[in-house]
Parts: structure tokens; C-alpha cells; sequence
């Protein structure tokens, strides 16, 4: 009778445990399914550690996937020259940066976001080239999350204010999806530190593309700028 009493208030002492650990999934699933993709997130975000010297840039497309064309340019090597560019500004200021593609090769979103949250890096930098139906749309804005998130959109708007001083049409700071606001990108979405997808131009705009060669350098030292403050600001320089 004794043994058995013993074993019955084990099984007793397991039940709240059991039912405490169930209701906690329960409460899980239930803030996802209703906040959606705020809460999705937030939560994969929990417990990154940033290595708060790595910067990961991402050059737009490359390989089979050209993105925006005018002629014979293609906006997959716009973004490559412009993000080595913006690299090797970062790395003689001393920072790690890790590039999801260095040459015209195919890398998926997901390999993308893969890089970048493997390497632990502190901030994303999407580069990309607009484009539009309209041949007068120009200038240059930045995508975040859907959610707005402080140091995603502290990063936007300071990369915003150094390119501002080469005279460049401001579009500002969007948050979402091009297509729907309850949408986001890809890379906005399952990377887990700040990120921006910054568009710079329009490569539809022939006098965007005559500054964007013209002026290649000093957009990279710009960028380069923005993504320094953010970490100064963020506290991580």
C-alpha cells in the first residue's frame, strides 16, 4: 500500500506540469495565430546574439534572376558593383562583412537569410534598383517590416539621411509589401536582426541610371555611413 501511494502522488505531481506546459503551447499558438506576422517576428528573434562588428549586404538578384532591365542593363549588376563598394568601405572601418553573393550567381531568399543569421550579423542590408511603368519615377526608399520596428526603421532612416546629402529624390521609409501592406518581404521577414531593402533609383529613369554611375562611390560611402550611426546608435561601435 505504501509503494503505492508513493507512485500515485508522482503521477499526481507530473499532472499541473503536464497541464501547465500544455496551456503554455496553447498560449503560443494562440498569440500567433492572432497577432500573425508581428508576433512570428518577434519570436524568431528571441535569443539572437548579434557579433555586433558583422554587417551581412545583400546584392539584388544575380544569375538566372536579372531583376529590373532597361536595355541591355541589368539591375542585377547594378547591385553587385554598388554592394562591393559599399563592403570594402565597411571592412577598412574595421567591421566583418559578409556578402550573400560576390559574383553573378543564384541564391535563393532563403539561402539569403540563411547567411546572414548564421554569421550572427548585426544589421541586412538588401540593395536593390527600383523600377516603375512611368519613365519620370525616381529617387530612392526603404522597405522594412510590416510591423516597424524601431532599429529596422532607425536603420532606414539614417541610410536615408546620408543619401539625402547627394541630392537624390527622398521616397521614404515603407513598411510591408509593394503589393499589400499585411505582406512583407522575404528578407524582411526571416532575417533576425534589423533589416532594410533599400531601393536605390530607378533603373527605368535614364537620369537615375547617368547619377548612379556617376555618383556610384559616394552612394556606397553613404550607405556605408548609414549602417555605421545605426551601430554607433544601437550601441554596438
Amino acid at each position: 500500500m505504501k509503494n503505492s501511494r508513493v507512485k500515485n502522488n508522482g503521477k499526481s505531481f507530473l499532472f499541473p506540469i503536464i497541464a501547465l506546459f500544455s496551456l503554455s503551447i496553447c498560449a503560443v499558438l494562440a498569440l500567433v495565430l492572432v497577432g500573425g506576422e508581428e508576433v512570428i517576428y518577434e519570436l524568431q528573434q528571441l535569443n539572437f546574439v548579434p557579433d555586433e562588428k558583422t554587417v551581412c549586404i545583400d546584392p539584388g538578384h544575380g544569375g538566372s534572376s536579372s531583376g529590373a532591365t532597361l536595355g541591355s542593363r541589368l539591375e542585377k549588376d547594378d547591385t553587385l558593383r554598388l554592394s562591393l563598394l559599399v563592403r570594402d568601405i565597411l571592412e577598412e572601418r574595421g567591421y566583418t562583412v559578409v556578402m550573400t553573393r560576390d559574383n553573378d550567381s543564384d541564391v535563393s531568399l532563403a539561402d539569403r537569410c540563411k547567411i546572414a543569421n548564421k554569421a550572427r550579423a548585426s544589421l541586412f542590408v538588401s540593395i536593390h534598383r527600383n523600377s516603375s511603368t512611368s519613365p519620370d519615377a525616381t529617387g530612392m526608399e526603404m522597405w522594412v517590416h510590416s510591423s516597424n520596428p524601431t532599429d529596422d526603421t532607425l536603420l532606414a532612416q539614417n541610410i536615408l539621411d546620408c543619401l539625402d546629402t547627394l541630392d537624390i529624390t527622398n521616397r521614404g521609409i515603407h513598411s510591408g509589401y509593394r503589393d499589400g501592406a499585411d505582406m512583407n518581404y522575404y528578407i524582411n521577414r526571416h532575417t533576425k536582426m534589423p533589416s532594410v531593402l533599400a531601393e536605390i533609383d530607378f533603373i527605368s529613369n535614364k537620369t537615375d541610371n547617368k547619377n548612379y554611375d556617376k555618383n556610384i562611390e559616394k552612394y556606397a560611402k553613404a550607405i556605408a555611413d548609414g549602417i555605421e550611426l545605426t551601430l554607433k546608435e544601437m550601441h554596438y561601435s
